[in-house]
């Protein structure tokens, strides 16, 4: 992995959990056969997880293959993430799935973030594309189109010490692993199931969940963004219902959300353990490094054939923060938990992206 680099001249600028990409490898790659390289590369880069599936990144493009990566502030989940964290960790995964894209297609991606972005118009990165003369590696690309978010309950065996082993290797400093079988698995499970209680009955946190829905088959196709039947796990029968009957708004009904909470009680007692991701700095670089190691993650858990399923109300709502603080890894700053366990069958994934041109700016 390519070091990054601070300076400060450039201008950066989560209730649900992070998604996935949405197309086919035989759609993807027929649908950019005409297009340059640069723009492969976002395409693939969007692929990458956000909160709420927001997709909280903006770019422009200069002639020189030079790139500068915003935050989109407009996108900001003010109510869950008011401090923009987890855009930024959004924001990291992106920049994670670019510098994948480059390698992928011959490229040296250099990225050099920007020191206290959000206090700088926004501005995350900026990136220079280098020209490596390398072969293409379509297999890179077939694991940013394959990566995923899975909602469904887990297998709930030990997930095996050379796996979870391989998963830690990745960044031993920041990667935690927690069986789901032991005393501290079992405590979190409990507390996210808390958190996640909290957080769906929290008024505020309804209405900006409501802003982000995507039930009828229109707004799915026409927004390309927030969270989708499919992408919420919500298929068969319950789905065609919820697509041509439901609104936005009957989110915030009690059965809905009563479903929301029986449904994540399933998940978290189905599980084989639990990934959490720490730091000992407190500042954007880390949010955006953050983001690429759950990126990273993300990806290595589907080549061992492990589901991989954010789940950071155990972060996000305060009073359960602070007893995970002083129960799990104390002295670490813990930012980021998944829940993780072995699947018989990964299923496509489903999540909407926006096209490239909704997010960059070419000059």
């Amino acid at each position: 992995m390519k070091p990054l680099i601070l300076y400060s001249t450039f201008a950066l600028t989560a209730m649900i959990n992070l998604s996935c990409a949405s197309c086919t490898s035989e759609k993807i790659n027929n649908s950019m056969n005409d297009k340059t390289d640069v723009y492969k590369i976002l395409h693939y880069a969007s692929l990458a997880g956000s909160s709420h599936n927001s997709q909280p990144w903006r770019v422009e493009v200069y002639p020189n293959d030079s790139l500068t990566v915003y935050a989109d502030t407009t996108r900001l989940l003010k109510v869950v993430d008011p401090k923009g964290i987890e855009m930024l960790i959004s924001v990291g995964a992106f920049i994670e799935n670019l510098d994948i894209a480059a390698t992928a297609l011959g490229y040296d991606a250099e990225i050099t973030l920007v020191e206290n972005s959000m206090n700088s118009a926004s501005t995350v990165a900026g990136i220079r594309l280098r020209k490596n003369g390398s072969a293409q590696n379509s297999e890179l690309l077939k694991e940013l189109e394959l990566r995923t978010t899975l909602r469904i309950p887990f297998d709930t065996l030990d997930i095996k010490e050379d796996d979870w082993e391989k998963l830690v290797a990745l960044s031993p400093g920041n990667i935690h692993f927690i069986p789901s079988s032991s005393a501290q698995g079992v405590f979190i499970a409990n507390k996210e199931l808390e958190a996640y209680t909290i957080q769906a009955f929290q008024k505020e946190a309804q209405d900006e969940l409501a802003n982000w829905m995507r039930f009828s088959n229109k707004d799915v196709n026409t927004k390309r963004d927030g969270l989708t039947p499919a992408g919420m796990g919500i298929k068969g029968i319950a789905g065609f219902f919820v697509r041509n009957f439901m609104k936005p708004e009957d989110s915030k009904k009690e059965s809905f959300i009563q479903s929301g909470v029986d449904k994540t009680k399933k998940q978290v007692e189905n599980c084989g353990g639990w990934i959490l991701i720490t730091t000992e700095k407190y500042d954007d670089e880390e949010w955006i490094n953050i983001g690429r190691i759950y990126e990273r993650l993300n990806i290595a858990c589907r080549s061992l054939n492990i589901g991989f399923h954010p789940m950071n109300q155990i972060v996000e709502v305060p009073q359960i923060y602070k007893e995970l603080s002083e129960n799990i890894l104390q002295g670490k700053e813990i930012r980021f938990a998944a829940r993780i366990g072995y699947v018989s069958d990964f299923p496509a994934p489903v999540s909407k992206r926006r096209p490239v041109e909704a997010f960059t700016v070419f000059h």
